[in-house]
């Protein structure tokens, strides 16, 4: 699963933080990076540098920080068990 899917799946629509970064996420859906399943390397970097280019700044950052490991931590786990 991309970071956009599961930003979408797990945060859009709730009113937390995490969902606001979801939100700025969807309303950029054209343009925002997608990394193919199980693809990390680099695209952390790519993903933030992408949210700085649209405006995000201080907590949208911290916060997306959370959810990427959040992310990376679900994908390795469903990786694993599939292994």
């Amino acid at each position: 699963m991309t970071f956009y899917r599961y930003m979408m799946r797990n945060h859009r629509g709730h009113d937390t933080p995490e969902g606001r970064l979801a939100a700025m996420i969807e309303l950029d859906r054209e343009r925002f990076p997608k990394n193919g399943p199980c693809k990390f390397t680099g695209w952390h970097s790519i993903i933030r540098n992408h949210l700085m280019s649209i405006g995000a700044r201080g907590q949208s950052l911290s916060v997306f920080e959370g959810c990427w490991e959040e992310y990376v931590k679900c994908e390795k786990s469903k990786w694993s068990k599939s292994s």
